[in-house]
């Protein structure tokens, strides 16, 4: 555990050396409580305790009390204040490391393990952190205190009592081990709710228009079932280990009780060794009853660092340059070959350029690697054969957020931040201006129903964007893209949610952008791409077709049949 929390956190580990010796040195003032306790029963015995003893002993206890509530004070407050800075820094470093690992990660784990890990994973973890690991540090080291001081009473006592601890740990540790296989089934039952809740939150209306809400919805209902009984079962998984080893504890006091006092008896030992090894034995005996307690919960919370461990082992996408300046922005395909998963190839060999200062269009039936091919340019997966090339430079070799800052995207689902209409669009570029701003909303042909709105560019947006018809959203998203002004631009679907009128308008806007800048088109209605410079066209990831429309047509292949069915379209009546 230590060395997985040295991992995590780095140099910051080092920061909690000081308040773990804090709390530690805390933890030796309690005992001098005990020596006050042995000196007073002491004298007792001996019939020599006076007022003036009680007075110094009271004083002692004054000072220890003070000396434990400054040590503690510093000990807690600095293990809690460097523990949440260390935590901090954490999220940030993990949340830039997840950034930087292929989509594959995303699609392979669950919105809800993911979810798990960046709260309730590193809440643990801050728990281990900042209570757990030196509540356990303290228990150990009071353990080998007063065991060493009963050796030192007597050693045929402090042997007896070394073996009921060597009988007792390795009970408490099976339990350990019951609660981490428990555990880590109960993390995955909790990554499936949070996961259904997403999904009903975000279905809510399909389950409302089909009558799936409330207990209806059977998948967010048994998820729900299945935790309660995951977090019942992880209680009780350690409590018969814990009952057990807590009476082998027990027990074993008025045992070795019983042994003392015959040695004292037989003259082996003395009325003070005898008193002192009540003391400590019971100090030892309370001390082994937490460590029991706490020993459930640290090997639960552990597993949070496995989690963490796990997730920063992901490799993140390689590169060699920081940053770099391109010649020129022709994209360039060279045989290149991609698969989400071993031998399912989405893209087969595909060869093509698309020059600067072009428009070249993807289309092609649904599943033939349109979207992909975009989602590689941004450098969002790596390819597994070929090479991509922007100014003539292999695009794996560039920081991925390098490369990004030279593309502008408008997604087919466009996704909108729980902000003002303002801030979302300036999302494009932070630097911009106000009339910037208003300009490329214009540009976007935004800015009228932006105007009509009550707050206009100060009206809230909900989360995902639900408060604004789909339509408005993609135009937002296309002012961000012609905020942002990048070299490359990206468009996946960017007319689907508008209306005929719209979509003109658009056109144009993004005719304006095509000068200098190199524009991937992904488009199912071909009268949008009829100008584009070139119209490749996909199927099953391999390149079928390419040219421009007037050359396609003349073809007479799959361009040619597609558009004379979109002609043959425009007259079907209802």
């Amino acid at each position: 555990m230590f060395s997985d929390i040295k991992k995590l956190l780095g140099e910051d580990s080092k920061k909690l050396k000081k308040p773990i010796i804090l709390l530690t040195i805390d933890t030796l003032f309690n005992m001098f409580f005990y020596s006050i306790l042995y000196f007073v029963l002491l004298d007792l015995m001996n019939e020599s305790l006076s007022f003036s003893k009680i007075k110094t002993y009271t004083m002692l206890m004054i000072v220890a009390f003070i000396a434990r509530a400054i040590a503690n004070s510093k000990g807690y407050t600095g293990i809690q204040a460097r523990g949440a800075r260390a935590i901090e820094k954490m999220r940030i470093s993990l949340g830039d490391h997840i950034r930087n690992i292929n989509l594959g990660f995303f699609n392979k784990n669950s919105i809800g393990m993911l979810s798990n890990i960046m709260t309730n994973d590193l809440q643990d973890f801050e728990k281990v952190i900042t209570h757990n690991t030196s509540d356990l540090i303290k228990t150990v080291f009071l353990s080998v205190y007063l065991l060493l001081i009963t050796f030192v009473v007597d050693a045929s006592l402090g042997i007896i009592q070394l073996l009921v601890v060597l009988v007792a740990i390795p009970i408490i540790y099976m339990g350990g081990k019951r609660v981490s296989a428990i555990g880590n089934h109960k993390k995955h039952v909790m990554n499936q709710v949070i996961s259904r809740m997403v999904e009903y939150l975000n279905g809510i209306q399909e389950f409302k228009a089909h009558n799936l809400i409330g207990e209806k919805f059977e998948r967010l209902e048994k998820s729900f079932r299945d935790l309660r009984k995951e977090s019942i079962r992880t209680e009780v998984a350690i409590v018969p280990f814990v009952l057990i080893f807590q009476i082998i504890v027990d027990l074993s006091f008025p045992v070795l009780l019983m042994i003392a006092i015959t040695k004292f008896g037989a003259g082996n030992i003395e009325k003070k060794e005898l008193l002192t090894f009540i003391i400590i034995n019971i100090a030892l005996t309370n001390v082994l009853r937490a460590f029991g307690a706490q020993y459930g919960e640290f090997r639960y919370l552990k597993l949070a660092s496995q989690k963490l461990m796990q997730t920063y082992d992901t490799k993140e996408m390689s590169y060699k340059y920081e940053e770099v300046d391109f010649d020129h922005y022709n994209i360039e395909f060279e045989n290149v070959s991609f698969e989400y998963e071993k031998g399912e190839n989405i893209i087969n060999h595909l060869s093509f350029e698309a020059k600067e200062g072009t428009m070249t269009a993807l289309i092609g039936p649904s599943g033939s690697g349109k979207t992909t091919v975009t989602s590689l340019i941004a450098r969002f997966w790596d390819i597994n054969d070929g090479v991509i090339k922007i100014g003539g430079k292999d695009i794996r070799s560039i920081n991925p957020d390098s490369l990004l800052k030279h593309i502008s995207m408008v997604f087919q689902d466009v996704y909108l931040l729980n902000d003002t209409i303002y801030n979302n669009i300036k999302l494009g570029n932070p630097q911009a201006t106000e009339e910037e701003v208003i300009q490329a909303a214009k540009l976007a042909n935004c800015h009228e129903f932006i105007e009509k709105l009550e707050n206009k560019y100060e009206t809230m947006v909900s989360e995902g964007g639900t408060t604004l018809s789909g339509g408005e959203k993609q135009r937002i998203s296309i002012a961000r893209a012609i905020l942002k002004d990048a070299p490359i631009i990206l468009l996946d679907e960017a007319t689907a949610s508008l209306d005929a009128d719209n979509e003109l308008e658009i056109r144009k806007s993004i005719k304006k952008l095509t000068a200098n800048k190199t524009v991937i088109v992904i488009a199912h209605r071909l009268n949008t791409i009829k100008d584009a410079d070139q119209i490749i066209v996909l199927n099953e990831g391999a390149l079928e077709e390419k040219g421009d429309h007037e050359e396609l047509i003349k073809n007479k292949k799959r361009y040619y049949s597609m558009y004379n069915e979109m002609e043959k379209a425009k007259n079907w009546a209802i």
